[in-house]
């Protein structure tokens, strides 16, 4: 995934240098084009002033040609043409000094063109005028000849103000046909050399394609492959699933049979047990008087230990009947609770005194009945351990421990060494021996099942001499 990233990286900026190689091209190519464009405007404008100044040259001998015919002839229409001729040539005039207005050298010239041929323009007026007073008589050609000169009033010539402002256009000519020439190759190398980086960008851009069609080629087949393996998985895992149902299934059922086996056992265990004690009991007041210290002390242990089976017994059945029944939450003032069942062991033992202390308004979602025997037995081990110590106290209450609330037990008893805390909630295991504390050893394993049919936690927390405090959650 990382490579295919750095691919399509590499692809974009291949692109935009693409892309920018090509707007370069296209600026170069046309802004050789805008020049070549403009060499040729002012080839084409130096042309026209060309043209335009031969024809203000054409009009200058058309007046000289039309007053020549006139004193030959006499014939208006000549001096009539020659006032045309002379119209055109003011307007060829204005015409020549507006296309020469980006020169001032031109500008210059052509004002003193404009005044050559003002005079020369005059000089043949004048000899129109003369040539009508006499009234067809015969002039003098002496008089007249000096103002049909080229320069009337001896200064330069129009054909020569003329000339110079044709050297200069055909001076700028040249210099515009070699502008436009080198424009035009200018304008030649940048569209060739445009299409053969262009070709060269498509070749490129092609073969980024093709190894992007083939990176795109290369994806789907992983994902195809990838899409395999989580099929081939999620089967796997029904197939787990299934079984994992299956053998919870036949556990539950295991579970089932075996608490059936374990109630029935203890039911009927209980039938033979009452009859040892009944008839032990009955042997020993029918036939105290006969039996010696030492048999009487051999009645008193069998009673003893029918009795502890017994209690054994009523134990492993509560233990069933907490597995079996079904869990019925509702609301349970824990509090109340907690000080009912003290009050119970009080009123059992009312010689004892004991420091009860319970945090009042501790309401909790469980089940009434299970939740009682799990207050019983954590507070009957309390008040079990607690039967030697000078001061006991016993304490019940809530509080926050890693953003749970958890509610706890903790008494000043006898204690245990936690490193057989693991042993602690085992049926059958206990941490201290019968001539100590008399138990069955079920009690903390009956709390452990409760708690955890409640989806809660169980904790203790102790050290030798110091007591004890067992913590429980309830979940949700």
């Amino acid at each position: 995934m990382q490579q295919a990233r750095r691919k399509i990286a590499t692809y974009r900026i291949a692109t935009v240098a693409c892309l920018f190689v090509v707007l370069l091209n296209t600026w170069i190519a046309g802004r050789a084009v805008a020049t070549l464009f403009q060499a040729e405007h002012w080839l084409a404008h130096t042309l026209e002033v060309l043209t335009q100044t031969q024809a203000t040259l054409f009009e200058v001998s058309s007046a000289n040609n039309n007053v020549r015919a006139y004193m030959l002839t006499g014939d208006p229409q000549y001096s009539e043409r020659f006032a045309k001729a002379q119209k055109g040539l003011e307007e060829d005039l204005d015409r020549l000094q507006a296309d020469t207005s980006d020169s001032k050298t031109q500008q210059a010239r052509i004002r003193t063109l404009r005044s050559r041929v003002a005079v020369r323009m005059e000089a043949m007026e004048s000899v129109i005028n003369l040539h009508r007073r006499v009234n067809g008589s015969t002039l003098d050609q002496s008089l007249v000849a000096p103002a049909l000169n080229e320069s009337p009033d001896g200064g330069i010539s129009v054909r020569y103000a003329l000339q110079q402002i044709e050297n200069e256009e055909r001076r700028l000519l040249d210099q515009r046909t070699r502008d436009a020439s080198s424009a035009r190759r200018n304008v030649i190398f940048s569209v060739i050399s445009a299409t053969v980086l262009d070709i060269v960008l498509l070749l490129l851009a092609f073969e980024l394609m093709v190894r992007a069609q083939r990176s795109r080629l290369a994806l789907a087949d992983r994902a195809e492959v990838i899409a395999k393996l989580n099929a081939d998985l999620q089967a796997t895992n029904a197939t787990l699933e299934e079984r994992v149902q299956e053998r919870t299934r036949e556990l539950q059922v295991s579970n089932q049979e075996l608490e059936a086996f374990s109630y029935s056992v203890s039911h009927d265990l209980r039938a033979p047990l009452r009859t040892i004690d009944g008839f032990s009991l009955a042997l020993k007041e029918d036939f105290s008087e006969i039996l010696n210290e030492e048999g009487q002390d051999y009645i008193n242990r069998v009673r003893n230990g029918v009795q502890r089976m017994g209690s054994l017994i009523d134990a492993l059945l509560q233990l069933s009947r907490v597995t079996r029944s079904e869990v019925q939450r509702e609301r349970v003032d824990l509090s109340q609770l907690a000080t009912n069942v003290f009050n119970e062991l009080q009123a059992a033992e009312p010689d004892r005194e004991v420091q009860w202390v319970a945090q009042p308004g501790v309401q909790v979602l469980a089940d009434p009945r299970l939740i009682r025997i799990a207050l019983e037995n954590l507070i009957g081990n309390a008040w079990k351990f607690t039967s030697r110590t000078p001061s006991p106290r016993i304490e019940f209450g809530s509080s926050l421990r890693d953003e749970q609330t958890v509610y706890f037990i903790r008494d000043n008893g006898a204690g245990f060494d936690m490193y057989y805390v693991d042993r602690l909630f085992t049926a059958f295991q206990r941490l201290h021996g019968d001539r100590d504390f008399k138990g069955s050893g079920i009690g903390l394993a009956t709390v452990s099942r409760i708690i955890r049919r409640h989806h809660g936690n169980i904790s203790a927390e102790s050290q030798v001499g110091l007591g004890a405090t067992f913590y429980f959650s309830l979940g949700a």
